[in-house]
């Protein structure tokens, strides 16, 4: 990180990712799970923290489209940066 001019690196792999619609009734469950390794390289602490998150959303949609899957996968991914953010370390 020495020869890096930013303050902090911030990097997330993606290990897993998954969305799938289900019928039931007179809808689709979507269900999308999503696993990640966070790593944020601070280079005043010469410290690289690193964070290992699951997160799984349901939801049932009257008919599964591109748009609810978006839909979906944005929520998750929101709350997991938020959540990483309000507390970094």
């Amino acid at each position: 990180m020495k020869n890096i001019g930013a303050d902090s690196v911030l990097m997330i792999e993606i290990k897993r990712f998954w969305t799938e619609g289900i019928p039931v009734g007179r809808g689709t469950k979507v269900v999308t799970s999503i696993y990640l390794v966070i790593h944020l390289g601070v280079k005043k602490e010469t410290k690289v923290f690193t964070r290992y998150v699951y997160a799984m959303k349901e939801s049932t949609v009257a008919g599964l489209a591109p748009a609810e899957v978006e839909q979906s996968f944005n929520g998750i991914l929101t709350e997991i940066l938020d959540d990483f953010f309000s507390n970094p370390y």
